[in-house]
C-alpha cells in the first residue's frame, strides 16, 4: 500500500517486502508518547534458519537455531538461559553486555575492545573519566597509566598495570565499577496494524511470516491482473485479425 510522503509530493510505502525479517537484525530503539521500544540485533543467518525452521514446525525451539542475540560490535554476551527464554517467549528482559579484553603477554598491560553495544553507544571518554574517578579516590590502586588507543579497527582503551597486579581481579572490579558491562534491557514493542503490541521473537516472527505470505499472494495477484488485461486485448485483436475488412467498415461508420 502506497502512503503521501511528509510533504505530499509523491507516494512511498507504508512497508518495505523485505525478504526477511529486518526488524530482528537491525538494532531499533524508540520512544513516543506513553511507549518506548528496545530491539536488539540477530545474526542474519541464524534468524533465517530459525524462520525456515518455525514455518516447519510452530513449536520448533528457538534457542537451537539461534542462542542468543549478536550484538554487532561484538560484545561478550553473559548468557543466563532463563533470561534469554523470557525475551524469545514475552520480548521483555535484560541480557548483560561486557566488553573483551585480552592481556598484553610480558608486559603489565590489559587491552580492551570496547567495541560493543553499549559501551560504544556511551563513547570512551565517560569510561576513562569513571576509572580516572575511581583511581583518584582510591577506589583501584592497580592502574598506573591509561591510553585511548583508538584506531581504524575500532574502539580500544589500554591500561598499564602495576607490578604484580593480577589482570583478571582488576577487570572484575572494573566491571562492577565503570560502564564496561552493562544491561541491555529488551522492549519488543512493535506496531501491528497501527496497534503498539509487545511480541516475543517466536510471535514476531509468526506475524512476518503471515504477512509476508500475503505479500506474495497481493503480488501474484497484482501480476495475474494485469495478464488478464493483456489477454483480453489479444482476444479482441484475434478476433479483429480474423475479418479487418468489417473492423475497419465498423469504425469508418462510428
Amino acid at each position: 500500500d502506497f502512503v503521501p510522503n511528509y510533504d505530499g509530493t509523491m507516494t512511498e510505502p507504508t512497508l518495505l517486502p523485505t525478504t526477511f525479517p529486518n526488524v530482528l537484525v537491525s538494532a531499533n530503539q524508540g520512544i513516543a508518547v506513553g511507549m518506548a521500544c528496545n530491539i536488539c540485533s540477530f545474526n542474519l543467518a541464524e534468524l533465517c534458519a530459525t524462520t525456515v525452521a518455525l514455518m516447519k514446525d510452530p513449536k520448533h525451539d528457538i534457542s537451537t537455531t539461534m542462542p542468543a542475540p549478536d550484538f554487532v560490535g561484538g560484545g561478550q554476551i553473559l548468557y543466563d538461559e532463563a533470561q534469554m527464554r523470557e525475551v524469545y517467549e514475552n520480548g521483555r528482559g535484560s541480557i548483560k553486555v561486557r566488553a573483551r579484553y585480552n592481556v598484553v603477554p610480558g608486559e603489565n598491560k590489559a587491552a580492551m575492545d570496547t567495541d560493543d553495544k553499549n559501551v560504544r553507544d556511551a563513547a570512551l571518554l565517560p569510561i576513562m573519566d569513571k576509572i580516572a574517578e575511581l583511581v583518584k579516590a582510591g577506589k583501584i590502586k592497580e592502574i598506573s597509566d591509561m591510553r585511548d588507543e583508538t584506531d581504524l579497527n575500532g574502539l580500544k582503551l589500554t591500561l598499564d598495570l602495576k607490578r604484580g597486579v593480577d589482570p583478571e581481579k582488576l577487570m572484575a572490579k572494573l566491571y562492577k565499577t565503570t560502564p564496561l558491562e552493562d544491561s541491555f534491557s529488551c522492549n519488543f514493542n512493535i506496531l501491528i496494524a497501527g496497534m503498539p503490541r509487545v511480541m516475543g521473537v517466536r510471535e514476531i516472527l509468526q506475524e512476518w511470516t503471515a504477512w509476508r505470505t500475503e505479500c506474495v499472494r497481493r503480488r501474484l495477484y497484482f501480476q495475474m491482473n494485469k495478464k488478464k488485461d493483456k489477454l483480453h486485448l489479444l482476444k479482441g485483436l484475434g478476433l479483429i485479425l480474423l475479418d479487418i475488412d468489417k473492423a475497419i467498415r465498423i469504425v469508418r461508420e462510428t
